[in-house]
C-alpha cells in the first residue's frame, strides 16, 4: 500500500496571515510537511503545495490560489482572485510528493477580506537616544497603518549636525567631538503616494579620555648611600601623556622611596636589585608599572683632601703671639660623591720646613680634631721666627680613610704683632706671608 503524506489537517497547522506587503497584498504561510501519515520521514523527494480558497466553510467550490509550490507562503491580491471586501473567504492547502501520493486538505481557515488597502498614517524611529563618540548606534522605523496595524518598514535615512552618518540600514557611526553634540535623525517612508517623515535627536557623546598605562623614568642605577628621582608618565586612551603623582613602593629590602618618587639605597655589600613600583588610579581604572634598579656597590674611597687654607694674628687671644689656621670642611670622598649625613670627619695638622712635604718631615700641629681651625704659638711648636715654613693637614673619616695631604700653605715664621706707634712711625716686628 502506498503511504501518504501526513495530512495538514492530523497536524493542526494553521494558516497566518501576514501584514500588508503593498496596499493590495497579504501573503499566506504553512508549515513545511516531511513525513508520511505513519510518522516515517519523506526522503529523496519533491514536496509541493496547492493552496485553495473558499467562501464556504465546507470548502465547496474552492478556487485555486497557487499549486506546485515548493515554497511555505504565497503572497496573493485578494481583489484579483474575486474576493469581496469585508466578506469573510476560507483558505485550505493540500500536499503532493513527486512520486504521486497526496495528503487530504487542511482544515479551513477564516479570514475577513479587508474593505480598501490600509494607507500608511505615520512612521516612528527607534533607538538610542545617545551615543558615545567613535561608536555606533542602531536604529529602526515603524510604519503605521491605517487599520491601526504597524509594521518594520526600511526608510531612507539621513542625519544632521554634522557629527555623525548614517547608513541605508540605519547604522549610525558617531565622530569624534569636543563636548556633547545634538544630531537628528530621521527617517522617511512612501507607500501607496503617501510619505511619512520622522525625525529623533541623537547626543553625540564626549568622553572623558581613560587611563590606558603609566610608565617610569628615572635612573637605572643608584650607588649605595646616595638617592635617585622618579617620576611617572600617565598614557591616556587620546593618545595624550601627562606627568602624575602615583602612589611609589619599593622591593626587594635594600631600598625606600618617598611619596615624590625620591628613592634612597641602603647599604648593601655587593650590588643589588631592587623594583620601583608605581600605581595610579583614574576613573576607576588603576594602571601599575615596574623598574629594576640597581643599587651600586661603591669600593670605599678616601675623603677629599682638605681645603682653603688661611692662617691669621689671634688678636682676641689672652696668648700673645698666638695664630690661627683654618680650612675649608671636607663634605665629599676623593671621587666627588658626597660623604652623606652620619659621616664623622677629622683632621691632622702639620708643618714643616720641606717644602715637598716629605712624610718624615712632618711635625704635628694637632691631630685628630674635628674643629675647622687651631690655633698655636710658633716658638712652642719648635718654629723658629722669621723661617719660612709649610703647613698642610689631612682628612680622616670615621672608617679610618685617610685624605692625600692637602697643599701646603707657605708661612714666614712671626712671634710678634705690629709694635706700637713710636715717634711718629710704626714698627713692624714680624712679616706674615699668606697664600
Amino acid at each position: 500500500m502506498r503511504k501518504a503524506p501526513i495530512g495538514l489537517l492530523t497536524l493542526g497547522i494553521l494558516l497566518s496571515l501576514c501584514g500588508a506587503v503593498s496596499a493590495a497584498t497579504h501573503t499566506i504561510s504553512w508549515a513545511p510537511v516531511t513525513t508520511y501519515t505513519d510518522g516515517t520521514t519523506i526522503s529523496g523527494k519533491t514536496v509541493t503545495y496547492s493552496v485553495y480558497w473558499s467562501a464556504s466553510s465546507s470548502l465547496s467550490s474552492a478556487t485555486t490560489i497557487a499549486s506546485g509550490l515548493t515554497a511555505t507562503s504565497k503572497t496573493f491580491d485578494p481583489a484579483a482572485l474575486g474576493m469581496t471586501g469585508g466578506s469573510t473567504v476560507y483558505f485550505t492547502l493540500k500536499t503532493t510528493i513527486s512520486s504521486g501520493e497526496v495528503s487530504a486538505l487542511a482544515p479551513a481557515r477564516a479570514w475577513v477580506v479587508p474593505t480598501t488597502a490600509p494607507a500608511l498614517s505615520g512612521i516612528s524611529i527607534s533607538g538610542p537616544s545617545s551615543v558615545n563618540e567613535g561608536t555606533t548606534g542602531a536604529y529602526t522605523a515603524t510604519a503605521n497603518w491605517s487599520d491601526s496595524t504597524s509594521s518594520s518598514v526600511t526608510p531612507t535615512w539621513s542625519v544632521s549636525g554634522g557629527y555623525a552618518s548614517i547608513s541605508s540600514s540605519g547604522n549610525l557611526a558617531a565622530s569624534a567631538v569636543p563636548a556633547n553634540q545634538t544630531v537628528t535623525v530621521t527617517a522617511s517612508y512612501t507607500s501607496g503616494g503617501v510619505t511619512k517623515t520622522a525625525a529623533k535627536n541623537v547626543t553625540v557623546a564626549n568622553l572623558a579620555p581613560t587611563l590606558s598605562g603609566i610608565s617610569i623614568s628615572g635612573p637605572s642605577s643608584v650607588h649605595e648611600g646616595a638617592t635617585g628621582a622618579y617620576t611617572a608618565t600617565a598614557t591616556w586612551s587620546d593618545s595624550v601623556t601627562s606627568s602624575i603623582t602615583p602612589t611609589w613602593s619599593v622591593s626587594g629590602g635594600y631600598a625606600s622611596i618617598g611619596s615624590a618618587g625620591n628613592l634612597t639605597a641602603s647599604a648593601v655589600s655587593a650590588d643589588q636589585t631592587v623594583i620601583i613600583i608605581a600605581s595610579y588610579t583614574s576613573g576607576g581604572v588603576t594602571k601599575t608599572a615596574t623598574k629594576n634598579v640597581t643599587v651600586a656597590d661603591v669600593a670605599p674611597s678616601n675623603p677629599a683632601s682638605p681645603g682653603d687654607l688661611r692662617i691669621g694674628l689671634l688678636d682676641s687671644s689672652p696668648t700673645p703671639d698666638t695664630w690661627r689656621l683654618s680650612w675649608a670642611a671636607v663634605t665629599e670622598y676623593a671621587n666627588g660623591q658626597e660623604l652623606g649625613s652620619g659621616r664623622a670627619v677629622r683632621y691632622n695638622v702639620y708643618w714643616t720646613r720641606d717644602p715637598s712635604l716629605a712624610a718624615g718631615n712632618l711635625v704635628a700641629v694637632a691631630t685628630s680634631t674635628s674643629a675647622l681651625h687651631i690655633d698655636f704659638q710658633p716658638l712652642v711648636h719648635g718654629m723658629e721666627k722669621s723661617e719660612k715654613v709649610y703647613f698642610t693637614l689631612r682628612a680622616i673619616l670615621d672608617s679610618g680613610e685617610q685624605s692625600d695631604l692637602s697643599g701646603s700653605l707657605p708661612w714666614r715664621v712671626s712671634s710678634k704683632g705690629p709694635a706700637a706707634p713710636a715717634k711718629g712711625k710704626i714698627g713692624v716686628k714680624g712679616l706674615v706671608l699668606m697664600k
